[in-house]
């Protein structure tokens, strides 16, 4: 298969390569660990994710956490 093919492919079915390609991560740690430990992972994942996001936009742990916990005044 030549590479302007695979990318055609790729562009017109992106969203089935990408939730294929998710499922498989999903379903091999299930196997792998448990389901409440991948339950875990993907909990810290997901953290870690929105977290680096926050500190992409440079937004501090002040406003983080004035977020989290607002003042009562």
């Amino acid at each position: 298969m030549s590479s302007k093919v695979l990318r055609q492919f790729l562009s017109d079915h992106w969203g089935k390569v990408v939730g294929g390609l998710i499922g498989l991560i999903i379903g091999l740690s299930i196997i792998l660990f448990g389901f409440w430990r991948s339950v875990l992972l993907f909990t810290c994942i997901a953290l870690g994710i929105y977290l680096g996001r926050m500190f992409d936009r440079h937004e501090g742990l002040q406003n983080f956490l004035q977020r989290v916990w607002p003042d009562s005044d």
